[in-house]
């Protein structure tokens, strides 16, 4: 039986210039790309906190009542408040506690669920069905909600909000620890460690974890991310930092009375918590892409 084949239609010129524009694009050129994105975007509010230590003379907590609702000037950049106070010192003022959460956030919940993940991981078995269930069942419950169940029961200093965001985060790091370590102890190089009388420890520390250390980075990145957008929902909500300490989120709270009377004072905080967030997510895609 003779089949009947038809000629392939050439392709048009803008589908030739697509499939050789995609041949051309290399993942590691894009994963660079995110990554100084990203830097960039992080180094916006480095710059503002700067000059607002060195060039403005104003203080963050001082209160001028004939100065409320001034619109944004050369004299206050991102205008006053109801009470005078500039909103750009004020908002550079909680840059420093701001990103002590985060760092806090990660560190927190990177540690516990690389001891969590890795055990999963490395020993799998009936190890890896108890942390697993256990990680699912804090994943089930809104991350929101699980902070302010711990701030409510302990308070709402500081500390307290850093220790919940943390332990918040922990499944979501021991997700990727434990995939990565299921990835690896099957390989030659860890079953030969193990008949060298290596014990399960020294594996995972020495031998697993530099494997899996640039997902880890990316992961860490995103939940850096992800923990100023929580830190900033908790004080919205009025169950985050001290009323007397400065947080992007409980400017946004105090602004929200004002928004059709002075909208650029909810504008300059959610403005700064958007170009951090999107500068770190940038970055774990950065990293991400650069792993693979």
């Amino acid at each position: 039986m003779i089949r009947h084949t038809h000629p392939r239609r050439p392709m048009s010129a803008p589908q030739l210039k697509r499939a050789r524009y995609t041949s051309k694009v290399d993942p590691r050129r894009i994963a660079r790309r995110s990554l100084v994105s990203g830097i960039i975007l992080l180094l916006i509010p480095v710059i503002l906190y700067l000059l607002a230590v060195f060039v403005m003379p104003y203080d963050p907590v001082s209160m001028n009542p004939r100065n409320s609702f001034q619109g944004p000037s050369g004299q206050h950049w991102f205008g006053t408040d109801n009470f005078g106070r500039d909103i750009f010192v004020r908002a550079m003022a909680g840059l420093p506690l701001t990103l002590l959460i985060a760092a806090g956030t990660v560190v927190i919940g990177g540690c516990g669920g690389l001891l969590l993940g890795g055990l999963a991981g490395y020993y799998g078995r009936w190890i890896d069905y108890l942390i697993s269930r256990f990680n699912d069942a804090l994943l089930s419950i809104p991350a929101v909600l699980t902070g302010m169940l711990f701030v409510a029961v302990f308070g709402n200093g500081i500390w307290q909000v850093i220790t919940a965001l943390g332990l918040m985060f922990i499944p979501s790091f021991a997700r990727v620890v434990r995939g990565g370590f299921m990835e690896h102890r099957h390989r030659d190089y860890v079953k030969r460690l193990r008949l060298l009388g290596s014990s399960g420890w020294r594996i995972m520390t020495r031998h697993l974890f530099p494997q899996i250390r640039p997902r880890l980075l990316s992961a860490a990145a995103i939940g850096f991310a992800n923990a100023i957008l929580a830190e900033s929902s908790l004080s919205f909500l009025g169950l985050g930092v001290p009323p007397s300490s400065i947080s992007w989120g409980r400017m946004l709270k105090d602004a929200q009375g004002f928004l059709f009377q002075a909208p650029w004072y909810a504008l300059f905080p959610g403005l700064l918590i958007v170009i951090i967030v999107l500068g770190a997510f940038f970055v774990g895609n950065g990293l991400k892409r650069i792993d693979r």
